[in-house]
């Protein structure tokens, strides 16, 4: 094993970060790795998916949350901590 782990970049991104993440993990250029992914998407129906996938399971570099994780405390389904929202009263007519 390399000693590298597959994450999301943080810098190198255009959507989500997974192909700036697998072009480093790769060790290759980042363009490549995203015209490579959209030839994929057309042609077989698999890029899509595969990006999809990687999105929701691969934390962002430095240990950061995953894909789904952030899609979870974006639709106010997060870990237990109370949002920014203050609760809102069924009574109030407003």
């Amino acid at each position: 094993m390399n000693g590298k782990t597959l994450t999301r970049s943080t810098t190198d991104k255009f959507l989500g970060g997974v192909c700036g993440g697998l072009a480093r993990y790769l060790n290759l250029d980042s363009g490549l790795v995203r015209i490579v992914t959209v030839l994929a998407a057309i042609f077989t129906q698999v890029g899509w998916i595969a990006y999809l996938v990687l999105w929701a399971v691969l934390p962002t570099e430095g240990g950061g949350p995953t894909g789904f994780d952030e899609a979870r405390s974006a639709f106010g389904q997060g870990n237990g901590r109370p949002t920014d929202r203050p609760e809102q009263n069924p009574d109030d007519l407003r």
